[in-house]
């Protein structure tokens, strides 16, 4: 899948009932009909796939999988969420997957689904879509518009699109239970209605699955009937004569002839840090029952500084879908976004990136940037002011501004994930793996107690290899960070003159801290191979203050801090890869054991995504990535074969 997007060329067109409706320029067709364009919708799509027959029927905790090529403005897949949150049961699951190789820019995309908020309910699903529509970037965006409703909106060709969701497939993953195809019409499309592109959806389907199109032209038909869709014609919407569907009882033997069913387990996660919480989360909101050991407090280790960094590490633009950082930065913008509905989890300050030098000259890092979209990264062009901070700043030869970073607060995090999982404090001492179930004893202190699982998720950390020694033993990196009260008698909860986060050879933010309800200020971390010691040292407060001081010295003095400055702080241990990807999946030769851990310095960002490429892993669900990535994340990498040395 090629990383170069471009965005839907439009223009708004008077239609004969003078509404303003999004045209294509370069495929010259219209994106919908306001006049009549959600009744298409439901008689093509909703009723060609009998979906509200279908979504009354569906059992407790069963999901359903819709694909759709050719998504637009959204519309299909709105109707659905109005009709699903109408009849399907509530504890059912519902999974849809588009394509769009040119998207909507926002403000179109907005413009567009404006017109459909005459009615409550509906504009209600509008809101939401347009809240969490993703930056113009190829590759899937997994955007969750309620707790049991996923969209895997994916940027670019269609074909390529699902020969990625194929590569990832086994045989128990789930299928497609019905498919949209709403490119442009096939005259002015045609690659969108190709027979690579049927046989690719056959591959992904399974016997009972339904079709259904606008078009009734000869050749889609013939196509999909020798891919192995029982393909009919019936009455088409409008001025069309006619239109495709499968037969109202298909029979479809060439395809897959199963589909995979839904089934609670009870699963054991061992770990309490942020990859830990964020699978226990995942697996709950799948319907499982998720027990969570850690002996300790929950996201008490490397997990439980005061606040963290959020922030990007981007990479060639190029390159972007296969590069772990940058997916799960988007991923995770909008699952902490959602969450500071319930708590105050996510501070989007913005942050300065000082874009360290590398190999790379100041030109082409900011080459670079440029590429992206503002909304996500630019030059920072600091003002001409007398702020000690803005001098520090003009001397930076280029410094980034990431407008969708931050700080996050990760008690409140925890606080508010613990609704997922039980927690047990007990500390695993073995396991044992049977033909249907783990065996896991765990000691509480005073005794051991035995537990049984259906599956089992180690997560702890640099410690994960001492679980279970087939498991890749981490380089473990030491990091303390060092934090002050700021005492200057102003708003505890109004910045000083640093409104964003800063990166550096190392960080520094203000944050509230709301153990000592004052303005703070923390910088660091430090970064200490081979060492598990979690005493504080004073020689690496002094190396974090020294990083600070020396990157940021105006607004160092400003603040009045020196070495000699009373400093708070707090240690955690890293578990680092060679390769710096956390190690997301199943042991091989086991069946019931996964991992996710080694996440490095980057926790926050790449957990929450992970622990959504874990779950739908164990679960058998479609995952929103590249198999390219996903390889690199495999606990069973041939990069992970040698051993890490104490030296390295």
């Amino acid at each position: 899948m090629t990383d170069t997007l471009k965005t839907a060329d439009i223009v708004w067109k008077e239609d004969h009932n003078g509404c303003l409706i999004p045209t294509s320029r370069h495929f010259d067709d219209i994106y919908f009909s306001q006049a009549g364009g959600l009744s298409e919708t439901y008689h093509v799509f909703i009723h060609g796939n009998r979906l509200t027959e279908r979504f009354g029927q569906l059992t407790k905790n069963e999901r359903f999988m819709i694909a759709e090529t050719g998504f637009g403005t959204g519309l299909n897949f709105l109707a659905v969420c109005q009709l699903w949150q109408k009849i399907a049961p509530k504890s059912t699951r519902l999974h849809f997957i588009s394509t769009e190789k040119y998207p909507l820019g926002h403000d179109d995309f907005a413009q567009a689904l404006s017109a459909w908020r005459t009615d409550d309910s509906f504009g209600d699903w509008v809101d939401a879509l347009i809240q969490v529509y993703p930056l113009p970037l190829a590759g899937c965006h997994r955007l969750h518009l309620s707790e049991k409703i996923t969209l895997d909106l994916w940027f670019g060709e269609a074909l390529d699109t699902l020969n990625e969701i194929a590569n990832n497939q086994h045989e128990h993953s789930i299928r497609i239970d019905a498919w949209f195809l709403d490119g442009f019409t096939p005259a002015k499309n045609p690659d969108m209605w190709s027979d690579a592109l049927f046989k690719a959806m056959a591959q992904l389907s399974h016997r009972k699955t339904t079709v259904a199109t606008f078009t009734a032209a000869g050749f889609v038909r013939r196509g999909l009937i020798d891919a192995g869709f029982d393909m009919v014609k019936s009455a088409g919407f409008g001025r069309k004569r006619q239109m495709l569907c499968t037969a109202p009882m298909p029979n479809q033997p060439t395809l897959n002839h199963y589909q995979i069913g839904f089934k609670p387990k009870k699963i054991a996660i061992i770990g309490g840090g942020i990859s830990g919480v964020s699978t226990a989360a995942a697996l709950s909101y799948r319907g499982h029952v998720v027990h969570l050991f850690e002996p300790d407090d929950i996201m008490a280790g490397a997990s439980g500084n005061p606040c963290a960094l959020f922030s990007p590490k981007l990479t060639l633009l190029d390159h972007a879908t296969n590069h772990l950082p940058t997916v799960s930065f988007l991923y995770s913008y909008r699952h902490y976004k959602a969450m500071n509905l319930y708590s105050q989890i996510f501070d989007q300050i913005g942050v300065l990136d000082f874009l360290l030098p590398s190999q790379k000259t100041a030109k082409k890092r900011q080459a670079l940037i440029d590429e992206y979209p503002k909304s996500l990264i630019s030059t920072h062009y600091p003002q001409k002011d007398s702020s000690a901070l803005g001098q520090d700043l003009r001397q930076t030869d280029i410094v980034a501004h990431i407008p969708m970073g931050g700080i996050l607060y990760p008690i409140n995090i925890a606080k508010l994930l613990k609704k997922h999982f039980i927690h047990h404090p007990f500390k695993v001492v073995r396991f044992q793996e049977q033909e249907n179930r783990v065996v896991l004893t765990a000691f509480d202190g005073q005794s051991h107690q035995n537990f049984s699982f259906d599956q089992v998720v180690i997560a702890a950390g640099f410690a994960s290899h001492l679980i279970d020694n087939r498991l890749f033993n981490c380089r473990k990196i030491r990091g303390q960070v060092t934090w002050l009260a700021l005492t200057n008698g102003d708003d505890p909860k109004k910045p000083t003159q640093a409104t964003n986060a800063i990166k550096y050879d190392g960080y520094s933010t203000e944050f509230f801290d709301s153990k000592s309800q004052s303005k703070s200020l923390l910088f660091g971390a430090s970064f200490i191979r081979n060492n598990t010691e979690t005493k504080l040292s004073d020689d690496e407060h002094l190396s974090n203050f020294q990083k600070f001081s020396q990157a940021l010295p105006n607004y160092c003095q400003s603040l009045n801090i020196s070495k000699d400055t009373h400093f708070e702080g707090r240690v955690g241990i890293r578990a680092q890869t060679p390769d710096y990807h956390p190690l997301v999946g199943k042991l091989s030769d086991s069946d019931h054991i996964f991992c996710l851990y080694g996440m490095g310095s980057k926790g926050f960002s790449f957990a929450p995504f992970c622990a959504e490429i874990l779950a739908d892993l164990m679960d058998g669900g479609i995952l929103p990535m590249s198999s390219k990535l996903l390889a690199k994340l495999s606990p069973n990498r041939d990069r992970l074969n040698t051993p890490i040395q104490e030296e390295d």
